[in-house]
């Protein structure tokens, strides 16, 4: 089924074929904003497409896990710094954030999604230019058990109620 779909890399001149995931949020970032995070060196973005419209679409940018992430500091270090050996313990860890995730509502639930996360702790773990031990992703409600499903953990729950959670993945675990 996928193979028919092309991956590329957003560039300037890159027209962007019609999108619609259901979600005016993500529908404008791909669509309005998308080629000025990747002008301006915020954010690249990269978009599955077919021949006729665009069927998904992510955008990572650079983060790092800290203590600041946390309610206090015994929970940033019980959770993360504990883990990591005396003599490599900082400040704070490297990180990818998935910045957008969006896949057309024609191609939704048919595991799409999860293909991308899966490529994406796969780009890191074998391609990792810059050093990046976890992925971060800012989830939206409605996209946390999306994000749990696919072994996401909440870094704490001092946002539990709010519209969005920010969860992890530790790419040692590949």
């Amino acid at each position: 089924m996928f193979e028919n779909f092309s991956l590329i890399r957003l560039t300037p001149d890159h027209i962007i074929k019609p999108f619609d995931c259901d979600d005016a949020d993500l529908n404008e970032f791909l669509l309005l904003n998308a080629h000025n995070f990747s002008k301006e060196l915020f954010a690249v973005t990269y978009i599955i497409e077919n021949k006729e419209k665009t069927v998904a679409f992510f955008s990572v940018l650079n983060d790092k896990i800290s203590s600041e992430n946390f309610e206090s500091k015994r929970k940033y270090y019980h959770t993360i710094r504990d883990h990591f050996p005396e003599n490599k313990r900082f400040r704070s860890y490297p990180a990818v954030k998935i910045g957008r995730l969006g896949v057309d509502r024609e191609f939704q639930k048919i595991g799409l999604g999860t293909q991308i996360l899966d490529y994406i702790k796969m780009l890191f773990v074998n391609n990792n230019r810059t050093g990046c031990r976890f992925i971060t992703v800012d989830a939206y409600k409605q996209s946390l058990r999306f994000y749990e499903w696919n072994d996401f953990i909440y870094l704490d729950e001092k946002d539990k109620n709010e519209e969005t959670r920010l969860m992890y993945f530790d790419l040692s675990v590949i």
